[in-house]
């Protein structure tokens, strides 16, 4: 089963503007994937709502920042379905893009389990448990709707530009540039280029610190998703590596763009959303604004031939502000003193 949340194909166009000596660059627009909540998350909760253990009435409970875009989608998406949203939730960088899904957040009725750092996540889970108990509890859903079914829809993707690539509206992307953290979207696309004979890098950019991602949790996802899809009927290999290799699909993972952590503002990703906001995309500085200075600062080296570079935009190109309702701030779990 699968919900239609999104409005697919995404599209996809030049960027001459990130174009270096011996690159050329294309962005697929996932930013306008959904009227109601575009970017990447929305591929993931089209399979995962409409399927056990998410598919009740019930509220779904889950975790991220207090600006999470995971918790920001399932908001929005839940409550179109008459649902809430119960996050244990942890301090961010009060940056105006997280005190606006913050606010957003919280005028869709999300209630939120708060706690200062994400070290402390656990005391939020025992407060929801023990002591600050909800009437309903929630149905527990991992971080970043990465669950073997999340990373369907990003399977689908891959075989959606594939398409793309063989109507001649892109060259085929020798590297693809994405954002890293939970690993769903990285696992899905690679198994997905895989399954679609389709060669491809993938430069992953993480947006956290290397004990939070990294090889063997994105080896870990690829292996519950394949197994997922075998089980669904998909006669592939047993092993993602023979997988992988057979096809041509690589990876890497790059930690150079974190900064001082996960949410934390960098001066490159400054630079890249102010780059990009010249150019008429919207990026933010947790994800999609590392990922496109990752690239800027790689593809600035001269490789000796021409490639094709593809970037994929994940971030929500929608105006919130029609969804934020009056007094939201005194629900506030955390100070809005400092935010600037």
């Amino acid at each position: 089963m699968r919900l239609s949340l999104a409005e697919l194909p995404t599209p996809v166009e030049r960027a001459p503007w990130l174009d270096t000596t011996t690159a050329k660059v294309w962005i697929k627009r996932d930013d306008l994937s959904s009227p109601i909540y575009g970017g990447g998350k929305v591929r993931k909760l089209e399979w995962i709502l409409a399927n056990p253990p998410f598919d009740t009435d019930l509220p779904i409970l889950s975790v991220g920042g207090v600006g999470s875009h995971h918790l920001l989608a399932l908001a929005l998406f839940l409550r179109t379905q008459g649902r809430t949203l119960h996050g244990l939730t942890f301090t961010q960088s009060l940056t105006p893009h997280v005190r606006n899904n913050l606010a957003v957040l919280l005028s869709c009725g999300a209630q939120l389990w708060n706690v200062p750092t994400r070290a402390q996540l656990p005391a939020a889970w025992l407060a929801y448990h023990l002591w600050r108990r909800p009437e309903v509890k929630g149905t527990p859903m991992s971080a970043g709707a990465s669950t073997p079914l999340g990373c369907f829809g990003f399977v689908d993707a891959a075989f959606e530009l594939a398409a793309q690539v063989q109507k001649g509206l892109l060259p085929k992307p020798d590297v693809l540039y994405v954002t890293a953290g939970s690993a769903g979207t990285s696992a899905g696309l690679a198994l997905g280029f895989a399954l679609a004979g389709m060669p491809v890098h993938l430069h992953l950019v993480s947006s956290v610190e290397p004990w939070a991602f990294n090889t063997v949790m994105m080896q870990l996802k690829m292996r519950g998703a394949l197994s997922a899809l075998r089980e669904a009927g998909l006669e592939a290999p047993r092993s993602v590596r023979a997988l992988l290799q057979g096809a041509g699909v690589t990876y890497e993972i790059d930690f150079d763009e974190v900064g001082a952590g996960y949410g934390e503002p960098t001066e490159r990703g400054a630079a890249a959303v102010r780059l990009a906001g010249e150019n008429d995309i919207a990026l933010e500085p947790t994800y999609t604004a590392k990922c496109i200075s990752a690239l800027v600062r790689a593809e600035a080296h001269d490789r000796g031939k021409a490639r094709n570079v593809l970037f994929w935009h994940t971030h929500a190109a929608n105006d919130l502000s029609v969804h934020i309702e009056p007094g939201w701030e005194a629900k506030s779990p955390v100070s809005l003193d400092d935010l600037p």
